[in-house]
């Protein structure tokens, strides 16, 4: 069993006032009792509208940590911040979207599956049985099953099949590990939504274990309109693939990484 006390939620966020504040209120009602404390780090990434002052009202009535990039870095980089934060800081880590389309109500069986040893990496998967995709565009969908095919043929990895999914929950140590190999300032290289699949190929060159479960996807719930470039998005996903398809995985790695280990190396 490897216990799991401390939980923290990392929430990118870009001009996301519309759906942040729906979103920390199903968190903070969802995670509230758990056997498990919990805290929300939102990363807002140069938001021109109240996002920021969003979190911070938040964090009056709820464990919420705010971090700000005074400019627009994109995704990659406030993902990078939020992993860097949250792997300092708790035994487990989950990443979000923040426009309001993955339910927290799945972060505890993620939690187990992390808890009990199964994996180190655990995706909310659209592939696998008794998941539900609803108000998806079809072009999204499109995109989403052209990565699966892509993934599973170039650079298969074990038990997963959403490779490009942003619910996921990790084990705070394999992400410690991942920046001891990459460097705390390369953790994350992709700026827009292909750095989901970076950080998932680098997990894999690193012998990083992993696991599905189902999940509900409410993109009709999303308010905000979608920040996605589907074109540039299909250039950097093969410039990713291409990049990491020759690199196995490399369990000689350490397994785990002290505070003090973590910092020199970093």
């Amino acid at each position: 069993m490897n216990p799991i006390n401390d939980i923290a939620i990392v929430l990118p966020a870009f001009n996301e006032e519309q759906d942040l504040p729906k979103l920390l209120a199903r968190i903070e009602e969802t995670l509230s009792n758990q056997s498990f404390r919990y805290q929300v780090i939102v990363v807002d990434d140069g938001s021109k509208d109240r996002t920021a002052e969003i979190a911070s009202e938040a964090a009056t009535r709820m464990p919420v940590r705010l971090i700000q990039h005074p400019q627009n870095r994109g995704l990659g980089m406030a993902m990078q911040t939020g992993l860097h934060a949250a792997a300092t800081s708790a035994d487990a880590v989950i990443t979000m979207d923040s426009d309001n389309t993955h339910d927290p109500i799945n972060v505890p069986a993620m939690i187990n599956l992390i808890r009990s040893g199964t994996a180190q990496v655990v995706i909310a998967s659209r592939y696998q049985k008794g998941s539900v995709i609803q108000g998806v565009p079809f072009y999204r969908q499109i995109l989403s099953l052209g990565c699966f095919v892509l993934m599973k043929t170039v650079v298969p990895f074990k038990n997963v099949r959403d490779y490009s999914a942003g619910f996921r929950a990790y084990d705070a140590s394999i992400l410690q590990r991942m920046i001891l190999a990459y460097g705390q300032d390369k953790l994350v290289e992709e700026s827009g939504f292909v750095c989901m699949l970076e950080i998932l190929l680098k997990l894999r060159a690193i012998g990083a274990t992993a696991a599905e479960i189902p999940y509900t996807l409410r993109y009709d719930l999303k308010a905000g309109a979608s920040k996605l470039r589907i074109f540039r998005t299909l250039r950097r996903y093969l410039a990713v693939v291409n990049r990491y398809r020759a690199k196995l995985p490399t369990p000689s790695l350490p397994n785990s990484l002290s505070p003090t280990t973590q910092a020199t190396k970093a």
